[in-house]
Protein backbone atom coordinates (compact mmCIF):
# COMPACT_ATOMS: atom_id res chain seq x y z
CA UNK A 1 0.00 0.00 0.00
CA UNK A 2 0.92 3.54 -0.75
CA UNK A 3 0.20 6.50 1.35
CA UNK A 4 1.63 10.44 1.19
CA UNK A 5 2.13 12.19 4.40
CA UNK A 6 1.68 15.94 3.89
CA UNK A 7 2.67 18.16 6.82
CA UNK A 8 0.82 21.45 7.49
CA UNK A 9 2.75 25.00 8.27
CA UNK A 10 2.95 25.88 11.73
CA UNK A 11 5.39 27.74 13.55
CA UNK A 12 4.86 25.70 16.84
CA UNK A 13 3.65 22.79 16.30
CA UNK A 14 2.78 20.20 13.86
CA UNK A 15 -0.06 18.30 12.04
CA UNK A 16 -0.92 17.18 8.66
CA UNK A 17 -2.78 14.29 6.31
CA UNK A 18 -1.81 10.88 5.42
CA UNK A 19 -3.25 9.82 2.06
CA UNK A 20 -4.10 7.06 0.07
CA UNK A 21 -3.20 6.68 -3.63
CA UNK A 22 -6.59 7.92 -4.14
CA UNK A 23 -5.88 10.96 -2.21
CA UNK A 24 -8.17 10.60 0.55
CA UNK A 25 -6.94 11.20 3.85
CA UNK A 26 -6.91 8.20 5.83
CA UNK A 27 -4.71 9.27 8.66
CA UNK A 28 -4.46 12.57 11.01
CA UNK A 29 -1.73 13.66 13.34
CA UNK A 30 -1.11 16.41 15.18
CA UNK A 31 1.47 17.22 17.84
CA UNK A 32 0.77 20.26 20.10
CA UNK A 33 3.45 20.18 22.54
CA UNK A 34 6.95 21.89 22.30
CA UNK A 35 9.48 20.25 24.70
CA UNK A 36 8.72 16.67 24.57
CA UNK A 37 6.59 15.78 21.31
CA UNK A 38 3.52 13.45 21.87
CA UNK A 39 2.15 12.94 18.02
CA UNK A 40 -1.88 11.49 17.94
CA UNK A 41 -2.61 9.35 15.44
CA UNK A 42 -6.26 9.62 13.93
CA UNK A 43 -7.44 7.03 11.40
CA UNK A 44 -10.83 8.30 10.05
CA UNK A 45 -11.15 10.63 13.15
CA UNK A 46 -10.42 7.81 15.73
CA UNK A 47 -7.55 7.89 17.42
CA UNK A 48 -5.93 4.65 17.03
CA UNK A 49 -2.02 5.04 18.41
CA UNK A 50 0.43 7.99 19.33
CA UNK A 51 4.41 8.72 19.37
CA UNK A 52 5.91 10.03 22.77
CA UNK A 53 9.21 11.46 23.09
CA UNK A 54 11.23 9.97 26.15
CA UNK A 55 13.79 12.48 27.82
CA UNK A 56 17.36 11.32 27.42
CA UNK A 57 21.24 13.03 27.56
CA UNK A 58 22.82 11.19 24.46
CA UNK A 59 20.81 9.15 22.41
CA UNK A 60 16.69 9.51 21.46
CA UNK A 61 14.14 7.21 21.90
CA UNK A 62 10.49 7.56 21.10
CA UNK A 63 7.78 4.71 22.37
CA UNK A 64 4.98 4.08 19.95
CA UNK A 65 1.70 3.08 21.79
CA UNK A 66 -1.42 1.83 19.80
CA UNK A 67 -4.83 1.72 21.62
CA UNK A 68 -2.99 3.36 24.48
CA UNK A 69 -0.85 0.44 24.62
CA UNK A 70 2.80 0.21 24.17
CA UNK A 71 4.30 -2.02 21.48
CA UNK A 72 7.60 -0.71 21.26
CA UNK A 73 10.17 1.77 21.71
CA UNK A 74 12.27 3.74 18.43
CA UNK A 75 15.70 3.27 19.52
CA UNK A 76 18.46 5.11 18.08
CA UNK A 77 21.81 3.70 17.55
CA UNK A 78 25.56 4.89 17.42
CA UNK A 79 26.44 5.39 14.17
CA UNK A 80 28.72 8.03 12.41
CA UNK A 81 27.76 8.72 9.10
CA UNK A 82 23.83 7.25 8.72
CA UNK A 83 20.87 6.96 11.11
CA UNK A 84 20.03 3.42 12.33
CA UNK A 85 17.45 2.99 14.38
CA UNK A 86 15.41 -0.05 15.92
CA UNK A 87 12.38 -1.06 17.27
CA UNK A 88 13.22 -3.33 20.27
CA UNK A 89 10.62 -5.54 21.12
CA UNK A 90 9.38 -6.17 17.53
CA UNK A 91 13.76 -6.53 16.40
CA UNK A 92 13.43 -3.85 13.48
CA UNK A 93 16.33 -2.24 11.89
CA UNK A 94 15.65 1.08 10.50
CA UNK A 95 18.22 2.72 8.27
CA UNK A 96 18.45 6.11 6.38
CA UNK A 97 20.52 7.91 4.27
CA UNK A 98 23.17 10.20 5.26
CA UNK A 99 20.68 12.99 4.24
CA UNK A 100 17.88 11.59 6.19
CA UNK A 101 15.60 11.57 2.81
CA UNK A 102 15.22 8.34 2.71
CA UNK A 103 14.39 5.22 5.36
CA UNK A 104 13.98 1.60 4.52
CA UNK A 105 12.25 -0.49 7.70
CA UNK A 106 13.70 -4.38 8.06
CA UNK A 107 12.20 -6.71 10.41
CA UNK A 108 13.59 -9.09 12.33
CA UNK A 109 13.85 -11.22 9.28
CA UNK A 110 15.80 -8.87 7.41
CA UNK A 111 12.81 -8.22 4.70
CA UNK A 112 12.41 -4.87 4.16
CA UNK A 113 8.57 -4.04 5.14
CA UNK A 114 8.05 -0.65 4.22
CA UNK A 115 10.78 2.77 2.22
CA UNK A 116 9.90 6.17 3.46
CA UNK A 117 11.41 8.98 0.73
CA UNK A 118 10.81 12.40 1.29
CA UNK A 119 9.93 14.78 -1.60
CA UNK A 120 12.32 17.82 -2.18
CA UNK A 121 11.45 21.45 -2.62
CA UNK A 122 8.43 21.57 -0.22
CA UNK A 123 7.99 24.16 2.39
CA UNK A 124 6.74 21.50 4.66
CA UNK A 125 7.51 17.52 4.74
CA UNK A 126 6.01 15.62 2.33
CA UNK A 127 6.84 12.12 2.27
CA UNK A 128 5.75 8.89 0.45
CA UNK A 129 5.53 5.49 2.08
CA UNK A 130 5.53 2.40 0.68
CA UNK A 131 4.31 -0.34 2.99
CA UNK A 132 5.31 -3.67 1.99
CA UNK A 133 3.73 -5.77 5.36
CA UNK A 134 -0.24 -4.57 5.85
CA UNK A 135 -0.70 -6.55 8.86
CA UNK A 136 1.19 -3.81 10.92
CA UNK A 137 -0.01 -0.37 9.19
CA UNK A 138 -0.90 1.40 11.72
CA UNK A 139 2.91 0.13 13.99
CA UNK A 140 4.82 1.26 10.37
CA UNK A 141 2.98 4.55 10.29
CA UNK A 142 3.70 5.55 14.13
CA UNK A 143 6.76 4.64 13.01
CA UNK A 144 6.94 7.08 10.20
CA UNK A 145 5.81 9.67 12.13
CA UNK A 146 8.23 9.04 15.11
CA UNK A 147 10.79 9.59 12.46
CA UNK A 148 9.90 12.57 11.14
CA UNK A 149 10.29 13.97 14.58
CA UNK A 150 13.87 12.06 15.19
CA UNK A 151 14.55 14.02 12.38
CA UNK A 152 13.37 17.27 13.55
CA UNK A 153 14.56 16.46 16.93
CA UNK A 154 18.35 16.12 15.41
CA UNK A 155 18.13 19.12 12.99
CA UNK A 156 16.91 21.01 15.99
CA UNK A 157 20.06 20.57 17.86
CA UNK A 158 22.64 20.29 15.12
CA UNK A 159 21.60 24.14 14.32
CA UNK A 160 21.19 24.90 18.14
CA UNK A 161 25.02 23.47 18.82
CA UNK A 162 26.04 25.45 15.61
CA UNK A 163 24.20 28.91 16.94
CA UNK A 164 26.37 28.01 20.06
CA UNK A 165 29.88 27.51 18.86
CA UNK A 166 29.23 31.38 16.60
CA UNK A 167 28.82 32.91 19.63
Amino acid sequence: MKYYLKENFHLLYADGNIYDENDRAVYRYENTTLMFPQIDLYKYGERVGHVKKNFSWFLRNYDLYLDDVNVDTLQQEFTWFKSELTLERHGWTIKGDFFSWDYQIYDENGDMIADMNQELFRLTKHFTINIFDEDNEELIILLVLAINQFDKDRDSATSSSAAASNH
